[in-house]
């Protein structure tokens, strides 16, 4: 079950970064242009958990995957990833898939992490290669076709049907 994470989830999420591997690492935050790492770091945990959208995926009460949505000021909106395997990883990028068509997204990840072939298949596109990353990003859809009031089709009263 995926559900969004809050501070009452911080022994958690605590957990599940300590005992998940980030192999690429690619779980991190920039703050002030440096990488902070989100392992064994309670207080920028805590951080995140307050200001930022953090999802969880659940399975047999114990969590298995967390996605960050990371919100900066006038910037792009990152999207963090970290599972412990392919499938819920999948389960997390269908989730984001489908409850946020309206926002431009981004996923900044190295060259031989797995997960860009999977985002690809998702909606993302690749924007930029900056040596050993790789940035891809996915458009927000736009309302194609607005919603006209009827009026602005017959302005003549006589040529109404009711």
């Amino acid at each position: 079950m995926i559900e969004k994470l809050k501070e009452k989830n911080l022994i958690d999420v605590y957990e599940f970064l300590s005992r998940i591997n980030d192999k690429f690492e690619d779980f991190y935050i920039t703050k002030n242009k440096e990488r902070k790492f989100l392992k064994n770091n309670w207080s920028l945990i805590t951080e995140i958990l307050k200001k930022q959208e953090v999802y969880g995926l659940n399975k047999d009460g114990k969590l298995q995957a967390i996605m960050i949505i990371l919100y900066e000021k006038g910037f792009r909106t990152y999207v963090k990833l970290l599972a412990e395997n392919r499938k819920y990883t999948i389960d997390l990028l269908k989730y984001l898939k489908w409850n946020y068509l309206g926002k431009n997204l981004f996923f900044k990840l190295k060259k031989e992490n797995l997960l860009s072939q999977m985002i690809i298949k998702t909606g993302f596109y690749k924007i930029g290669d900056r040596g050993s990353e790789l940035l891809f990003e996915k458009k927000a859809i736009k309302e194609i076709y607005k919603i006209i009031p009827k009026d602005t089709y017959l302005e003549d009263n006589e040529n109404r049907l009711y």
